[in-house]
């Protein structure tokens, strides 16, 4: 079986544009009330040692860094078309007049963080900004520290669930909506937060009750889910031969509709239409043909929010770029990471969900224990989806190589994006 290049190649996109070594960058989804991508939160750390995004007066030309290194990664690789929101240290703020902002202001919500003092001067420049045609929402709000000063020139207001009462949030909530402010609930946690909010009005949510896996339930039976899921699983085994392989994918009609159909749709742009399994798996190569059933395989959760599954390509296109690190080939890392979302796509815990798929001992330690090589690649990932930069670079794994595998592996995924709905 050929390891030929993709048919369809692409410049290495870490390598077009140089990023400051010393910028690290996440994004968080901001969700609406059906689990849809409304916005993507960038987090951002400005220096190796600062685990926080917020700069004090004498650093705004750090600040101004790492803005610009949002600018140069380029919002579409983080965020495709979607509006992104940024956090705007104090110090720029003050200084607005003097440093433009090189992020365009239609794309852009800027937060004014929590503890930025509203005098003249933070006043004038948030004036300023707005006049440039920035939207701007207030972070961490609470009522008990409501700014009438601030709350007058906001668009939106991102409420902390876990700050605010509780017993208070029903009123907090009517008196910034009959100003005509959007609603950001932050921080939700449980279901009956995020319902709860819901009613009360809010569009935006953030937290980890929309993040952790075992909050999508609804169990469905794993039979249905697996023939893609099983030639991947192949794909790790290095013996497989072509005759093998064509087998096995042939089993599934279905599945050999959807790869065919993929292969020959605008993405890969082959010369000639492929009209066998046999052509597909030696035009592919094993490792794209790994990616392709990836797509294939996550294209059947229609049930499940989008960003769900573009995550799970992030994470399989990110541990696969980290493998080299630890000395390992790819293929294991790639199906441990598309995995690592398989209890929330099926609604069952992890052991349970991946028990009837052939997997190497290897990567079922990885998934089930975060033991092994794969299973620090995958703790590496879900530290940095979170902005826990400084844990990255306590586990000892190098941090530039880690902001390229991520930035890559968006890009990538966003890219893979249409083949889900193929």
């Amino acid at each position: 079986m050929s390891d030929a290049p993709p048919p369809r190649q692409r410049p290495d996109a870490t390598a077009a544009t140089p990023v400051p070594a010393r910028v690290s960058v996440a994004r968080q989804p901001v969700f609406d009330a059906k689990l849809q991508v409304l916005a993507w939160e960038l987090l951002y750390r400005d220096a190796p040692g600062s685990e926080e995004a917020r700069i004090e007066d004498g650093s705004v030309a750090t600040a101004r860094v790492a803005i610009a290194a949002l600018m140069d990664i380029g919002l579409e690789r983080l965020a495709g078309q979607a509006p992104v929101h940024v956090n705007v240290p104090e110090a720029l703020v003050r200084r607005a007049a003097e440093f433009p902002l090189p992020l365009p202001p239609s794309r852009v919500v800027l937060e004014v963080l929590e503890d930025v003092r509203a005098d003249d001067e933070v006043l004038a420049g948030l004036r300023l900004l707005k006049a440039a045609g920035y939207r701007l929402a207030l972070d961490d709000f609470t009522s008990a520290d409501a700014d009438e000063r601030l709350l007058a020139l906001a668009d939106s207001v991102k409420v902390d669930l876990l700050a605010e009462p509780a017993a208070t949030l029903e009123s907090t909530a009517k008196s910034l909506r009959a100003r005509g402010l959007e609603l950001i609930a932050e921080k939700v946690e449980t279901r009956e937060q995020f319902e709860r909010c819901v009613a009360l009005g809010f569009t935006g949510f953030q937290g980890y009750f929309l993040q952790r896996p075992e909050t999508f339930t609804g169990q469905r039976a794993p039979a249905l889910r697996l023939p893609a899921m099983q030639v991947m699983a192949a794909l790790q085994q290095p013996d497989y031969t072509v005759e093998q392989l064509e087998r096995l994918v042939s089993q599934d009609l279905g599945l050999v509709h959807r790869l065919l159909r993929c292969l020959n749709s605008g993405y890969y742009n082959l010369p000639r239409r492929v009209t066998s399994i046999r052509q597909a798996i030696v035009a592919l190569g094993r490792e794209n043909l790994l990616r392709l059933c990836a797509a294939v395989a996550l294209a059947e959760f229609r049930d499940r929010p989008d960003w769900l599954l573009v995550n799970a390509l992030v994470r399989a296109r990110m541990c696969e770029l980290l493998a080299p690190q630890a000395g390992r080939e790819s293929s294991g890392f790639f199906f441990a990471g598309l995995l690592s979302h398989l209890d929330a796509l099926l609604g069952l815990p992890t052991p349970k969900a991946i028990g009837d798929l052939p997997l190497t001992p290897t990567v079922e330690r990885a998934l089930v224990a975060g033991a092994g090589p794969i299973g620090a690649a995958l703790r590496a990932i879900l530290d940095w989806e979170q902005g826990r930069f400084e844990a990255c670079r306590a586990a000892g794994l190098d941090e530039g190589q880690l902001r390229r595998a991520y930035l890559e592996a968006v890009e990538w995924a966003e890219q893979v994006r249409p083949l889900l709905k193929a």
